[in-house]
């Protein structure tokens, strides 16, 4: 199987561009349907263009940064807050 031009470009080349929601899906390996039920929470900022939704790359790595757990900082902050608390 031999992949053409476009397919083999790495999808982190896309820059801070627009994506339609099929790239969008394809770069987050979310669905289609995840997409639209967080656009219409408004959970995930989006732009409409005669019909067309686009979802700014940076604003969807934001987003999805927004889900992350288990990070090191966090901890920290968690054990700082709760260090704060019992002192009062």
């Amino acid at each position: 199987m031999t992949l053409s031009h476009d397919m083999a470009k790495p999808v982190t080349a896309l820059g801070d561009r627009y994506l339609d929601l099929p790239v969008a899906s394809e770069y987050s390996t979310l669905g289609i349907s995840t997409l639209r039920q967080h656009i219409r929470c408004g959970g995930l900022p989006c732009y409409k263009v005669k019909g067309k939704i686009l979802i700014r790359k940076s604003e969807l790595d934001a987003w999805i940064s927004s889900f992350r757990v288990n990070h090191k900082d966090d901890l920290a902050q968690i054990v700082d807050e709760t260090v704060q608390q019992l002192r009062e």
